[in-house]
């Protein structure tokens, strides 16, 4: 063996008497070393709780939970001025309140903001209209308001500030209500 280790290049003679695996230490510390490495390079799969496991409350302090209906999926559809006027809160009977309105002839789903948009609250005005021009302007009179059985306002005379801010207003709604239509004209 001494007539071995005589040819190797320098420095292996040492990493050999280092890994040599007779001695209990240099054995353990390889087996700790190689268990490290595997679970690097191989990781245990993430844990997820089976679902009839999880709770069907948010309020009970589970971070994991599921609600104990699947949401009512929206359906697409195109709205005229007529048919989103008796989206306003004020009717329980419609779809349990709904509340719609319209930004850039696109209808958002703002039940959720029922606070907000609802009877009473500070933009109900805009609940079952077209509210572009009255978001645009920072304007809550009606006459900022198209009639129903007029066209749908087409904006032309808004300023470039007034648009911007229009536009602000809906990046606002495309990420926190629930876009469900486009508004069309009436036939």
């Amino acid at each position: 063996m001494d007539k071995l280790i005589s040819y190797l290049p320098p420095g292996l003679p040492l990493l050999i008497d280092v890994l040599n695996l007779r001695q209990p230490l240099n054995a353990a510390l390889l087996a700790l070393l190689v268990v490290l490495t595997l679970r690097v390079l191989l990781p245990a799969p993430p844990f997820a709780p089976p679902p009839y496991a999880l709770s069907d409350s948010s309020t009970s302090g589970d971070y994991h939970w599921r609600p104990a209906t699947h949401p009512k999926s929206e359906v697409w559809r195109k709205w005229t001025t007529k048919e989103l006027r008796g989206f306003d809160g004020t009717d329980p009977a419609k779809e349990g309140g709904r509340i719609l309105f319209a930004i850039r002839r696109k209808v958002y789903d703002v039940s959720s903001g029922r606070n907000f948009y609802g009877p009473g609250g500070p933009y109900a005005i805009f609940a079952g209209r077209d509210a572009s021009r009255g978001l645009a302007k920072q304007s809550f009179e009606a006459d900022m308001l198209t009639p129903v059985d007029e066209p749908i306002d087409s904006l032309d005379d808004l300023t470039s500030s007034e648009w911007d801010n229009l536009k602000d207003w809906e990046q606002h709604f495309s990420t926190k209500y629930i876009l469900c239509g486009d508004l069309v004209e009436t036939h």
